[in-house]
């Protein structure tokens, strides 16, 4: 695929995705989900690190009193931390100029200090209640021919892939040398479930990445799934999961990494068809 073929789909993509941002649909789904807490980098990495599999997360109380759902009995939380803010007394040194001398004197004042503590969130999945409104992303089992080489050449990798039945909102996950797919899916999906996974696994496993924030990860992610699927046939809607994440991020000024692992992908299961 040439490159100005690449930057043509990308604009496409990122149209489809304003378009899909200002459907009534959307905005619907959008009010739901504006409830849930942005969390902070540093506490995504601590859910992941817990619960891999998370995807909506709140405290005890918020998921009674917001969305009418309840942590189901036995669940564990998972710990993230907290800022609060407290005041103590401290004493510091003042400057005075006293007859032409500069002395120094105690002076006791209160400040404001900032902290973090431990707190709990549950999953989604960890509670019952009120329907989640569904945001549906289905493809059509069209091209189950990619999966196999697709499957080989992560194996070439050196990353390893394992099926799993996953709650249906899941479609799979990557921790590092390993990704988990829904086994519930149709294999056109899982083609594009782990072209996405093995995006992650490329770009955003180092340590040189991790000040990404989490809008621009599954924009690259998902645009590096929306070309492979592009050249293989498959109609992959990535609008619709990508239109969760946008906010205000270019993805030409990811072009050249998502063209390079996009192009690395392709090629790899051209070789192994």
């Amino acid at each position: 695929m040439s490159k100005k073929k690449v930057k043509e789909l990308l604009k496409e993509l990122d149209k489809r995705i304003d378009k899909m941002q200002s459907s009534k649909e959307f905005k619907k789904y959008l009010k739901f989900f504006s409830k849930f807490h942005d969390y902070s980098y540093r506490n995504i990495l601590l859910i992941k690190m817990q619960r891999p599999d998370a995807s909506l997360v709140a405290g005890y109380k918020q998921w009674q009193e917001k969305f009418n759902r309840h942590v189901k009995k036995g669940e564990e939380g998972i710990m993230i931390l907290a800022p609060y803010k407290y005041k103590k007394k401290v004493t510091e040194l003042k400057k005075e100029t006293v007859e032409g001398n500069i002395i120094e004197k105690e002076v006791k004042k209160e400040k404001e200090f900032l902290s973090f503590r431990s707190v709990y969130v549950f999953d989604v999945s960890q509670t019952k209640g009120d329907a989640i409104p569904a945001w549906d992303i289905e493809i059509k089992n069209e091209n189950k021919k990619t999966l196999k080489p697709l499957l080989n050449f992560t194996n070439k990798l050196g990353i390893t892939v394992e099926f799993k039945s996953l709650r249906e909102a899941l479609k799979g996950y990557s921790k590092g040398g390993k990704i988990i797919i829904n086994g519930k899916l149709n294999d056109t999906e899982k083609v594009v479930v782990l072209a996405h996974e093995i995006a992650h696994e490329m770009l955003h496993q180092s340590n040189d990445d991790q000040g990404l924030t989490k809008e621009i990860v599954e924009l690259e992610a998902e645009a590096v799934s929306f070309l492979v699927s592009e050249y293989f046939n498959i109609d992959n809607p990535s609008e619709r999961y990508l239109a969760l994440y946008k906010k205000s991020y270019n993805l030409m000024k990811s072009f050249k990494r998502i063209n390079e692992v996009s192009q690395d992908i392709i090629n790899g299961i051209l070789e192994l068809i």
